[in-house]
């Protein structure tokens, strides 16, 4: 059986002002018009909503155990968190929804821990699909707006504490000696849906081949990261498009520009995989190294430590598995970038307000920053 069409709020608006204006008024007549065109398939109804319990609300008193299982951080943490990321008290939408911040945190951090449905955050908080997915998009650009020279490159506190991330390289690789290596890059890919052709495109386009990676044979975005000893990703460049290399969004970051233009940061160098390739400010494993000699020694040294840019990684899809589900990722459907910025950004600060720090950090025995220190040092 054929299908009625689908309308427009709009659409559904005129035809039933003009339905009405035919029957002269008569709203018996109009009625019964009205349900011979929905039996003869030309209008239908909409599909009855989900029914959420507006009685839910966000509990502030929810003890710490079940609060970071649901957002990352307990209530008290996520308290503090809004006065150090300078959120201001209230947080209101283009719609004018109007919400506490702690609670506006809240409803992100606990999309972004699980892939499950708007509808269970909505129904969690009391609150519409439509009131979350404003407060979410609202949340995480006003983050972006304060914090994105942080999340791309944090200069100070690299340049800060310098020293002691090239100190802990040192000891944990065992090469005396090798006193100039303070970070390691690396590329990781989010997973996203198939896009569709833009409908206002001006020539055909094919999107899909685009941000085709044929490496995961997956479609994806890529962003690059740089992690040091103590836990922190002090650098997360993105998104590209899934088909480039590791060494052009290097270029494309200027990321060895800032390294060299910084009187600190310039006496010592990043380490990435051969990818990059050896520049200023940047070393690679040796090529072709033979087994035995020292070339082969530090390759292998280098390589053991190395592996830390890649637990960051892991830090950031295992704290947030929302922004690597690639069903969920739709390219303008949702603010996908900047969730994944945000996600790092969180996981950063919730690095900082654990005593131990996180897998990284205990590797290489450097405590993280206090999360006053990581976030004060990014004020200019």
């Amino acid at each position: 059986m054929r299908l009625p069409p689908v309308l427009r709020n709009r659409d559904v608006v005129l035809l039933l002002t003009a339905l009405l204006e035919q029957c002269h008024g008569d709203f018996d007549t109009f009625l019964d018009t009205l349900e011979v065109l929905i039996g003869v398939n030309v209008l239908r109804l909409r599909a009855p909503r989900p029914l959420i319990n507006y009685n839910n609300n966000f509990d502030r008193h929810m003890d710490a155990a079940t609060a970071r299982t649901k957002f990352r951080f307990s209530i008290d943490q996520l308290a503090v968190l809004c006065v150090k990321l300078r959120l201001p008290e209230f947080t209101v939408t283009p719609w004018h929804d109007k919400v506490d911040t702690v609670e506006a945190v809240a409803i992100v951090c606990r999309r972004m821990a699980e892939t499950c449905r708007l509808y269970t955050i909505a129904s969690e908080f009391g609150r519409s699909l439509e009131a979350c997915s404003r407060i979410i998009n609202a949340v995480v650009n006003a983050i972006y707006r304060k914090w994105h020279d942080v999340m791309y490159f944090h200069e100070r506190l690299t340049a800060l504490r310098a020293d002691s991330y090239a100190e802990a390289i040192e000891t944990k690789s065992g090469l005396r000696g090798m006193k100039t290596c303070i970070a390691f890059i690396d590329g990781t890919k989010q997973f996203i849906s198939r896009p569709t052709p833009r409908p206002t495109a001006s020539e055909p386009e094919n999107l899909q081949r685009v941000v085709y990676n044929g490496h995961p044979r997956r479609h994806c975005l890529n962003w690059q990261g740089v992690s040091v000893p103590d836990g922190i990703i002090v650098g997360m460049y993105g998104p590209v498009e899934g088909r480039r290399h590791d060494s052009t969004m290097l270029s494309m970051s200027c990321l060895l520009d800032r390294f060299k233009a910084n009187p600190v940061l310039a006496r010592f160098c990043l380490y990435g995989d051969p990818a990059y390739g050896c520049r200023q400010c940047l070393s690679c494993p040796f090529a072709n190294a033979v087994p035995g000699t020292f070339e082969a020694v530090f390759n292998s040294s280098m390589s053991s430590v190395r592996e830390s840019v890649e637990w960051s990684f892991h830090l950031v899809k295992g704290l947030w598995p929302y922004v690597s589900y690639d069903k969920k990722m739709k390219v303008r459907g949702s603010p996908i970038g900047l969730l994944w910025l945000t996600a790092t950004l969180l996981t950063n600060c919730h690095t900082c307000l654990k005593p131990d720090g996180n897998q990284i950090s205990m590797y290489f025995d450097v405590k993280p920053p206090s999360l006053d220190v990581y976030l004060s040092s990014a004020l200019p």
